[in-house]
């Protein structure tokens, strides 16, 4: 970066930096307690991408105070939060993370990585794993004057969210293989924990050949279903040519890059003058998908 700054976890002469696994355990636990409080059915403690926990997994974490360099290490801290915050709900509030298949980074992790780390929050009591891959800084295109750097602008960030322009694999399902395999190495260890895969699923029979072919137990897909929050009970109802498919062309991400509201091209100019409609700032486009005529 040409200018801008970014903290990170190995700037260790900062004391609010090296004193971070102590602050952290504390602070993921209080927010999992009033979340409980607030009543929602579960929590997924954030290990992915750019955030501060996915640095201290990252290969890239040369910290020598023990949590850094190893994998033993650099799984050390996630550990601590989780079992902070599983001490901190009730025995039968979900509690489980999404991390990273990869980093998509030279220097960064790899699915290897990614297997280790799967195992251990597997064998930790983690009632979940949702998986995602890339999306961090270190790759991040310089921003603006006056922008904040922005995770998703760089190689890694399209992997994370690929677009239709990009390589001649495509956009759909880059995640599905180093999925299968952290989850066969979870069973291996004789374990059970549900594994989530996301990144470019867009169809129900590719949702399905996923799941039947034991690549992973659940299935999300946040563009999709942005695009059309009924696609899966269009399905059900046999209706799936009504199904509103996601292009992959990113303008719900550009506008959540340029800090605005995030919609969906495919419905955001449909029925403006539709009464009592939410609708952007600038009233520009709506904020709501147009309700569907399928059966309920």
């Amino acid at each position: 970066m040409d200018f801008g700054l970014r903290e990170r976890v190995t700037d260790v002469e900062l004391p609010h930096i090296r004193e971070l696994p102590q602050t952290l355990p504390p602070i993921f636990a209080a927010a999992a307690r009033r979340a409980e409080a607030a009543g929602f059915d579960g929590v997924e403690l954030h290990y992915a991408h750019a955030y501060t926990m996915a640095s201290f997994l990252s290969a890239r974490n040369t910290r020598t105070d023990g949590y850094g360099g190893r994998r033993e290490n650099r799984v050390r801290l996630p550990l601590e939060v989780f079992h902070a915050v599983r001490s901190a709900v009730t025995p039968t509030f979900p509690v489980g993370c999404r991390y990273l298949t990869d980093d998509c980074l030279a220097d960064g992790n790899t699915v290897e990585d990614a297997v280790f780390f799967g195992v251990q929050f597997a064998r930790a009591g983690m009632d979940f794993l949702s998986l995602s891959r890339g999306g961090k800084f270190e790759d991040a295109k310089q921003p603006k004057v006056g922008w904040a750097v922005y995770p998703y602008t760089g190689p890694s960030g399209w992997e994370c969210m690929p677009t239709v322009l990009g390589d001649a694999a495509g956009p759909f399902g880059r995640n599905i293989e180093p999925a299968r395999r952290i989850r066969s190495a979870v069973r291996n260890a004789g374990l059970a924990t549900p594994i989530i895969v996301s990144g470019g699923i867009a169809t129900f029979d590719q949702a399905e050949e996923i799941l039947a072919s034991g690549a992973a137990d659940v299935v999300a897909s946040a563009r999709q279903s942005l695009a059309d929050p009924d696609w899966f009970l269009k399905m059900r109802r046999g209706q799936g040519d009504a199904v509103r498919r996601c292009c992959f062309t990113n303008y719900c991400e550009g506008l959540d890059q340029m800090h605005k509201q995030v919609t969906c091209k495919l419905w955001d100019r449909e029925a403006l003058d539709e009464p009592g409609i939410a609708k952007s700032v600038d009233g520009k486009r709506r904020l709501i998908a147009p309700a569907s005529n399928v059966e309920r």
